[in-house]
């Protein structure tokens, strides 16, 4: 019984701090006024979701138009066409 109440008490002892950081629930309901700072940062993150957007939808294109040839070799024009001859 001792050992029951003891984890009780270890328990509420614990959970107190936790409740004292939820704050009063009578504001829970209401919004604050967002600040400068808010709005800018809900601008620049709608204009990285946007730029995401486009960035897939051009993999997206390039993937169904074939994209670059997997064998380009963009040295092709400086090598020589014939292989030297081997000693």
């Amino acid at each position: 019984m001792k050992r029951v109440l003891a984890a009780a008490a270890l328990i509420a002892v614990l959970v107190t701090p936790a409740a004292a950081q939820m704050g009063s629930r009578s504001g829970m309901g209401q919004q604050r006024e967002k600040t400068p700072l808010d709005l800018q940062y809900e601008k620049e993150r709608i204009e990285q979701q946007e730029n995401e957007r486009a960035y897939n939808e051009q993999m997206k294109r390039m993937k169904t138009q074939g994209g670059p040839a997997a064998k380009a070799d963009p040295w092709a024009g400086v090598r020589p066409t014939t292989e030297p001859p081997k000693r």
